[in-house]
């Protein structure tokens, strides 16, 4: 699934401004009430846009971290799907190589 272009959402911000956003929520993604200020007066914004822009970053951020752990819990999972294949195999293989063996 493809996020929509942050700076398009923005655009009619400064790409210095969204830049400065993004850069201050990959240092932290909470935003503390004194820097929610300081960040809103170096901006322009009001500190609410500045609030609302870090809770839909990090909802954006959650997505793409559940989507990459999926990515690695399915692989991981077809491993070993692929690996208990390989031994269901074996295991008949041996199984059919006793039988005969168990026969008088």
């Amino acid at each position: 699934m493809a996020w929509p272009d942050l700076t398009r959402a923005w655009a009619w911000r400064a790409p210095v401004q969204v830049h400065l956003l993004e850069r201050s929520f990959e240092e932290e993604n909470k935003l503390e009430p004194e820097r929610k200020t300081e960040l809103a007066r170096k901006l322009g914004l009001q500190p609410r846009q500045v609030a609302v822009w870090f809770q839909n970053r990090r909802a954006r951020w959650k997505t793409k971290q559940l989507e990459r752990d999926f990515d690695r819990l399915k692989a991981s999972f077809d491993a070993l799907r692929a690996d208990h294949d390989v031994l269901l195999q074996d295991n008949h293989r041996l199984r059919s190589q006793v039988y005969p063996l168990d026969r008088p």
